[in-house]
This record gives structure tokens, sequence and C-alpha cells, in this order.
């Protein structure tokens, strides 16, 4: 059997181009798949949207830290992600763009900080599903509506490199 195909931070940044996506909304491309959570469940829910926007942040914050000068600012990132939160993208849109996430954003050579930014992802994640529920009174298991841990799995296996590769456009 054929070991899956790799996909270059070359060709990730050139199909990013092919959705607008260049310069330095690249290092915002990590936040898709919290943008995806939120819109797992159908709503974009305001408590929701407020743990996004703590993340949002704290991650530019982070990559001007790693930058070393004021690379991002918070009202560029809200602009750029602004788009993805006014009504819900194709489903189909947001996983792709989430495909494009371990080429760009989590192959570097320090395997730590890509860890690290993995785990800080699955956890916003986590911290937006568990943050609100569609339907009340709810079962005890159905903190998480089922398409909301169908989402968070298939973000999981794309952050770990274990998806199938990108749909085409």
């Amino acid at each position: 059997m054929l070991d899956q195909y790799q996909m270059t931070r070359q060709e990730a940044l050139d199909r990013l181009r092919d959705f607008g996506i260049q310069g330095e909304d690249v290092y915002l491309i990590d936040l898709i798949p919290l943008v995806e959570m939120i819109w797992s469940d159908g709503q974009a829910q305001a408590s929701e949207i407020g743990i996004f926007k703590d993340y949002l942040i704290k991650h530019v914050n982070n990559v001007n830290t790693i930058a070393g000068y004021k690379m991002l600012t918070i009202e560029k990132a809200e602009r750029f992600l602004q788009r993805f939160l006014t009504g819900r993208p194709s489903a189909k849109l947001l996983q792709t763009l989430r495909s494009l996430v371990p080429p760009l954003r989590l192959s570097s050579s320090d395997d730590d900080a890509n860890q690290a930014l993995r785990e800080s992802v699955l956890q916003g994640c986590l911290d937006i599903a568990a943050s609100s529920v569609t339907e009340y009174p709810y079962e005890a298991m159905e903190r998480f509506c089922s398409d909301e841990k169908k989402c968070w799995f298939e973000i999981f296996d794309t952050l770990n490199d274990r998806s199938k590769p990108a749909p085409s456009n």
C-alpha cells in the first residue's frame, strides 16, 4: 500500500492563496478548527464566540511573541475571521482549510512547539463545544451533541495527520 500523500508547505500556501489567504493571514489558519467547532451544531452562540475571541487574543499575542515583532493585530485577525463567523461557511470549505493546518502550522522543526499548538487548538475546540448546548434540558451524555463530537474527532485526526487528503475545490 502506498503511503498517504503529504502536502508540502509551499503547496499548502498555494492552496490558501486560491482562497485569498496569504501573507500574515496564514498565521491565523489554525483558528479555522475553532470556527468549525463553533458551527458544528449549526449555530454560532454568544458564549462560543466569547471563548473564541479570548483564544484569538492569546493566539495573536503568541504569534507576535514568536515573531519578535507585532506581525498581527487583534483588529486585523478579527476582520480576517469575520467572513467565517457572520454566516455559516460550507463544511467543505472549513474541512479544506483545516486540512492545510498541519503542513502550514504544525510542521516546524520544533516538535514541542508543534505539540503545544496542536494541544491548544484541540483544547480551544473542547472549550467551545462545552460552553453551550442547543437544547435544554439535555441528558448527561449530551453536553456535546453528536455533531460536535464528530467534528472534534475529525479535527483531532487532521491535526495528528490521520485524515484523508484535502478535498479538491
